[in-house]
């Protein structure tokens, strides 16, 4: 289903609107028999690659920008203050490195305490690290370093998107990299799953892999650039959604111990191989896939606990339902009207938070079911 999937979907006509140059224009799109109406809203201008973006029970907006600035709005309302802001010390940004994925912590309402995933020079080596940050009033500080070692940062595959998931655990994914044969490497925590401990240590259920003595941060391998993690909300599975290399990109189902084939295998191969298939994958060309979220909540009517997945190269989102192992596309959604796309983030008040990906002047968009 790959190009713009015309056969897979039904494409959104949306009303002529101010929003390309921002503040906060509120445009009602088309609705279909089966989908909700909806808004989309300019909330926040002026940003560079805003790699993600999370909600604090509070009401406070947390975003990191991939040159190495994370900040706090005071809300989601469109053009909402910015309350603190703060320059993550080390941070080399180059190509697809910088300061990366964000997660608040599952009891943040007491502890204060945030996740990012920034691309460091640290002892010689370039390495994607996990710090854990700390939140006052107006001030953003470093509290520990949760994962130090073992991720390779690059110039090309460097995803690093974190979520807590609902066992109350750290979820990493990250790209390989830009050397292949990492994702493949049990010993190398590049083109995985990781699941770790909010402290940074290894979960005694994590799977032991061949070769391994004892379970490791590593849940699953076998990823290329993966840009997007996301639980269901009723079921809790775990999906990634990771670019392919020119064709094939993937929705994967995660399980304990599961390889997902890269760099040996690229698409449905058929579990005869030991790869697990895809749930879904594009064939030819590849989308340029990158953040993913599951929509949630009664707004959304038949279209809640369904996955929404941004797109770089096709500089949209598109809806998948899921049936027991499959995803199928749905609709096109923002079809190239915002330019790339790359974080998709589902807020307590049952809205999507979206980021583009242009390189300068970026947003931030809120999309929210009317009914």
């Amino acid at each position: 289903m790959g190009g713009r999937g015309l056969a897979a979907g039904v494409v959104f006509a949306f009303l002529a609107n101010a929003c390309a140059s921002g503040g906060g224009i509120a445009v009602r799109s088309t609705p279909t028999p089966a989908g909700p109406a909806f808004t989309d809203t300019v909330i926040q201008s002026g940003l560079i690659v805003p790699w993600e973006v999370a909600v604090a029970p509070d009401g406070r907006m947390f975003v990191t920008e991939r040159p190495g600035t994370i900040s706090v709005f005071e809300s989601t309302a469109p053009m909402a203050k910015r309350i603190a802001s703060v320059e993550v010390s080390g941070v080399r940004a180059m190509g697809e490195a910088g300061l990366l994925g964000l997660a608040l912590d599952p009891d943040f309402a007491r502890n204060r305490f945030f996740y990012v995933c920034a691309s460091r020079l640290d002892q010689g080596e370039w390495r994607n690290q996990v710090l854990r940050y700390t939140v006052s009033a107006n001030a953003l500080a470093v509290d520990t370093t949760i994962l130090r070692t073992g991720i390779a940062a690059g110039g090309l595959h460097d995803a690093c998107r974190l979520r807590f998931g609902p066992d109350g655990k750290l979820w990493i994914v990250t790209g390989d990299g830009g050397q292949p044969a990492r994702a493949q490497d049990a010993t190398s925590l590049n083109g995985k799953v990781l699941r770790i401990n909010a402290d940074g240590s290894v979960p005694s259920d994590n799977p032991m892999l061949k070769g391994q003595s004892a379970p490791s941060a590593v849940y699953a391998l076998g990823l290329r650039n993966p840009g997007g993690l996301a639980f269901h909300p009723t079921t809790g599975t775990c999906f990634v959604v990771d670019a392919g290399d020119q064709t094939q990109d993937e929705i994967d189902e995660v399980s304990a111990g599961a390889n997902f084939g890269w760099p040996t295998a690229l698409g449905p191969v058929g579990s005869s191989r030991g790869f697990a298939d895809p749930a879904w994958s594009s064939g030819a060309p590849a989308l340029a896939v990158a953040g993913a979220d599951f929509l949630s909540g009664p707004g959304w009517g038949a279209w809640a606990d369904t996955l929404v997945v941004a797109t770089l190269k096709e500089q949209d989102l598109r809806r998948f339902s899921l049936e027991d192992t499959h995803a199928t596309q749905r609709e096109i959604l923002l079809d190239q009207k915002y330019g790339r796309l790359r974080a998709v983030t589902a807020v307590p008040d049952g809205s999507l938070l979206v980021t583009t990906s242009n390189g300068s002047g970026d947003r931030i968009i809120r999309i929210a079911p009317t009914r």
